[in-house]
């Protein structure tokens, strides 16, 4: 694991938590909020970009899977955790639960703009301004364009709803939360899913993968194939592409178990260093939420003595120190030319979030609200945020459905994320 420029930013950590201390339990009480919050957002810079280093150390010990799952919730870390302390501040504050829950729903819709317009836009204007016009896989593109507007749709529904039974003059009783949490699993639904077909390759058939219940291996078959061609003759272009195929698909299966079997070899070897890192990864994820803690404990002190507010401090400012480590990995395959691994880094984090993140924040709400002391989170968002969020997902299909990006579609997604984060820091709190 290489040492990056920015690790040097670890040295908060230990600052914010010190400060922490001596503002919470000493006769220093409430007089170092702002640099407790200051310094715990630096400390989850450098703490998204060592987590995704512990991860690339692990991947010489464990399988694609694992790691595709390791990368999948380590992402989510940050954004998880803030939510949850939120709605725990909110159970012991009764009195922030308002702003709290605006963070919390602006965390979940920011998080979603900055991958898409900011990490996404930032990376394609690195890429194509120095490399030129560059291409990608559009199918690839459409998948996540297509599960990125079911999250969208999602997220509208118990809005849209409400609104027009409340109009209607029809509405139930705790309608939206019922609606919420009924929204909530469907999403999680969709979310299983897509892990599913994305990670473990669910539905996916292989000709070589049937060897167990008597079907002969692909490269039994093109060994046949070519057996066949020499005794009948030249084949046609159907054939000879098949055989080609089975060719690859043995190759690809040949690589695949010797990569295997090399990590299983080199977790026994250097079972330590497995160990060494497996261990890393686990006090990174504690740290990240330790930070966490420290930042939502004092973030209702500093909006309210601050121009900060929770609309922009939800939409903007957390949403940009979470992804930090998602917009370091995309900029870097971006500069690297690989623009569609770039795509993959901001696309995915962006369906992560309004499909895993978001429906289980609801189902903690819901179960803490159970106490009494504070009302259920919803998925009932603000227009501002909705419509937002529909215009991203729009662009976003917009500008990759094609296949091919440009230095120029870079910028009009920087462009428009500058827009929002304007509005947003422009308008009032409440």
């Amino acid at each position: 694991m290489k040492i990056k420029p920015w690790y040097i930013l670890l040295l908060a950590i230990p600052a914010a938590g010190a400060l922490w201390y001596l503002n919470t339990y000493t006769a220093y009480h409430g007089q170092f909020d702002i640099w407790v919050f200051a310094l715990a957002l630096i400390s989850l810079i450098p703490l998204a970009q060592l987590s995704g280093d512990v991860v690339e150390t692990l991947t010489n010990y464990i399988s694609p899977l694992a790691q595709g799952l390791l990368d999948a919730s380590l992402s989510n870390v940050p954004e998880l955790a803030i939510g949850v302390f939120l709605i725990l501040h909110a159970l012991v504050f009764p009195q922030t639960q308002v702003e709290n829950y605006e963070i919390v729903q602006g965390l979940l819709i920011g998080s979603v703009i900055n991958n898409v317009l900011f990490t996404l836009g930032f990376s394609t204007f690195i890429s194509a301004f120095r490399h030129g016009r560059l291409t990608f896989n559009k199918e690839r593109a459409a998948g996540y364009a297509s599960m990125l507007a079911l999250a969208v749709v999602g997220l509208a529904l118990p809005t849209l709803a409400t609104k027009f039974s409340t109009l209607s003059g029809s509405a139930l009783a705790n309608a939206d939360t019922a609606v919420s949490l009924v929204v909530g699993g469907i999403l999680i639904v969709s979310y299983i899913a897509y892990v599913g077909a994305d990670i473990f390759k669910w539905g996916e058939r292989k000709q070589n993968a049937a060897v167990a219940v008597g079907e002969a291996s692909a490269e039994h078959h093109a060994d046949h194939h070519a057996e066949h061609a020499e005794h009948e003759g030249p084949m046609t272009v159907a054939q000879l592409e098949r055989m080609a195929k089975e060719k690859l698909e043995a190759e690809a299966e040949r690589l695949e178990q010797a990569a295997q079997k090399t990590r299983q070899e080199l977790r026994l070897k250097n079972r330590p260093l497995f160990l060494l890192a497996a261990l890393s990864f686990a006090i990174v994820t504690i740290i990240t939420v330790g930070v966490c803690f420290m930042l939502v404990s004092v973030t209702d002190t500093v909006i309210s003595g601050t121009p900060l507010t929770p609309l922009s401090t939800g939409l903007i400012l957390f949403p940009i120190i979470c992804n930090f480590g998602e917009i370091i990995e995309a900029v870097q395959k971006g500069w690297g030319r690989d623009m569609e691994g770039a795509m993959e880094i901001a696309a995915g984090s962006s369906v992560q979030i309004p499909l895993f993140v978001t429906p289980l924040l609801v189902f903690v709400g819901y179960f803490l609200s159970l106490t009494g002391l504070i009302p259920p989170l919803t998925l009932i968002f603000q227009p501002l945020e909705l419509i937002v969020i529909g215009l991203v997902t729009f662009v976003y299909a917009l500008v990759n459905l094609d296949g091919e990006t440009t230095w120029l579609e870079g910028a009009q997604l920087l462009a428009f994320y500058v827009m929002i984060a304007v509005t947003a820091f422009a308008l009032p709190g409440q």
